[in-house]
């Protein structure tokens, strides 16, 4: 195969490639720069996160390194490849946390590491690296089926900061939650990028992170970062939010699809309790609640309830929470009347204690 071809080879796998993590990955900490984190983000997506279940020995040609970092094939990239795998060898995940024990009811820090690589070498001449993932991993990388994240490697391959990759990260991360934005304490969030002291000071953390990852993300990826808000505690910032969106108007369509079926799903979940209970309004009397109908393409939810005085059925439109509330206080009304009622208070009784009877 010449040399053009498997760089196009390359190139397209690039674009196909997925890198799938646990979320608890995404928001985990681990320093790497952006040639690292590209280097590791692309073995990840050689792995086959809902079918793999084991970390095996793997080699990776040094040709193919430079075309992730779009390197050409110089003597000088060599010498840094060994000195990328030097560096790799000493990278660990690392949880870092807050935990309440449940006997003293207090927060207990809890600290975790785990090296990334099980192993990772390079030897002079053979025109490769070989690895193994650390075994520690695998929770986060493999048989994931739920609490996990996509990401397109094509869409940070171009990214120039680490910073930028890994708050990319966490927007999509956020965005696959159908959410638009991400609010995130800003101490947490340099905890979490171990960004080093000199970045610890607003002014430079906004120069060097966020308008770097603002400009990397709204250039290179499929994202748009359209603010970074801040919030002030005193004088100080202490909280920023991300607002953010897909730059294709189809993906972000089928989030907004997505987004209201779940929302409807969600209220049909609830009426579902309600069927088979009475309920009272003052303007059609007692009913008792029997059916729903949905129209999947209007959107449009009904409530079918059946009048107890003459047994016509009545329909009410469902549309947001509020109307589930104001069908908790009409059941809750048809149950005060009931029980005010002593005549259907003794009929009742008499009715469980009859039916008890049976399989006594």
């Amino acid at each position: 195969m010449d040399t053009s071809k498997k760089k196009k080879s390359i190139k397209q796998r690039a674009k196909k490639a997925i890198v799938t993590q646990d979320n608890r990955f995404i928001y985990a900490k681990y320093d790497m720069n952006a040639n690292e984190l590209k280097f590791f983000m692309w073995i990840v997506a050689q792995l086959n996160s809902q079918k793999d279940s084991l970390f095996q020995v793997c080699e990776i040609p040094l040709s193919e390194v430079m075309q992730v970092w779009q390197w050409k094939d110089t003597s000088e990239g060599y010498k840094y490849t060994r000195d990328l795998c030097y560096s790799m060898a000493r990278k660990a995940y690392v949880e870092d946390f807050k935990l309440l024990d449940e006997k003293t009811m207090k927060e207990k820090s809890v600290f975790q590491a785990m090296p990334l690589f099980k192993f990772i070498r390079y030897q002079e001449g053979q025109g490769f690296i070989s690895y193994q993932l650390n075994d520690s991993l695998m929770q986060y990388l493999l048989d994931l089926k739920r609490d996990f994240t996509q990401i397109k490697f094509d869409d940070i391959q171009q990214m120039k900061s680490a910073y930028s990759i890994r708050i990319y990260n966490m927007l999509v991360c956020e965005l696959k939650q159908n959410k638009q934005s991400l609010k995130i304490n800003l101490s947490a969030l340099q905890n979490i990028l171990e960004v080093p002291k000199s970045l610890m000071i607003w002014d430079n953390f906004k120069q060097k992170v966020l308008a770097q990852a603002k400009k990397d993300i709204n250039t290179k990826s499929n994202l748009v970062l359209l603010d970074i808000k801040t919030f002030k505690t005193g004088r100080k910032i202490t909280d920023l939010e991300f607002i953010f969106d897909y730059k294709n108007n189809d993906k972000r369509i089928k989030r907004e699809q997505e987004k209201e079926q779940s929302f409807y799903n969600e209220l049909i979940k609830i009426i579902q309790e309600y069927i088979g209970k009475s309920i009272y309004q003052k303007r059609f009397g007692e009913m008792i609640i029997i059916s729903y109908q949905f129209d999947e393409e209007k959107k449009d939810l009904k409530l079918i309830a059946k009048r107890k005085a003459d047994d016509k059925f009545v329909h009410f439109g469902v549309k947001s929470f509020k109307d589930i509330n104001a069908l908790k206080k009409a059941k809750d009304k048809a149950e005060e009347l009931f029980y005010l009622d002593e005549v259907k208070v003794l009929k009742s009784k008499e009715a469980q204690n009859k039916y008890r009877s049976l399989f006594d």
